[in-house]
């Protein structure tokens, strides 16, 4: 399974990736923090917490070898609380600091999206895998 970390200086929420190399499509698991349906592409997270964070990561979850799964870009929607209407952003690497001005906007009630999210895993192929949106809080 792999697993898109949002890393914080306080705790790391998980978003879990269900990945079935035998075909071409890719499903999305979310744990973040509280509890989840399992199949959910959604969740719950603290509006301090999500704007500390500074990079982001997908690994495998509960798997003993070392693979690695690099985040290549993501498309990033903000809408709700503070934000009139839906504003995009992209980010092309692991980094979060080109959203950063968004990020710095959000406060309890804004929604944030992460769609069209692009790994790159340890066989060098591209993956799009699908996003996650967060109710911040």
């Amino acid at each position: 399974m792999k697993a898109l970390i949002l890393l914080s200086l306080l705790s790391i929420p998980t978003v879990q990736l269900n990945n079935n190399l035998s075909t071409t499509k890719e499903s999305l698991t979310a744990e973040v923090k509280v509890n989840l349906q399992p199949e959910a592409a959604y969740g719950r997270m603290s509006a301090i917490e999500f704007k500390s964070q500074d990079y982001c990561r997908a690994e495998l979850k509960d798997f003993e070898f070392d693979a690695r799964f690099i985040v290549v870009s993501a498309t990033v929607y903000f809408s709700g609380a503070n934000f009139r209407g839906v504003e995009k952003a992209v980010i092309t690497s692991n980094s979060l600091k080109p959203i950063s001005s968004l990020r710095g906007r959000c406060i309890p009630g804004s929604i944030v999206v992460f769609d069209d999210v692009k790994v790159k895993g340890p066989d060098n192929v591209i993956r799009t895998i699908p996003g996650v949106s967060y109710m911040l809080y």
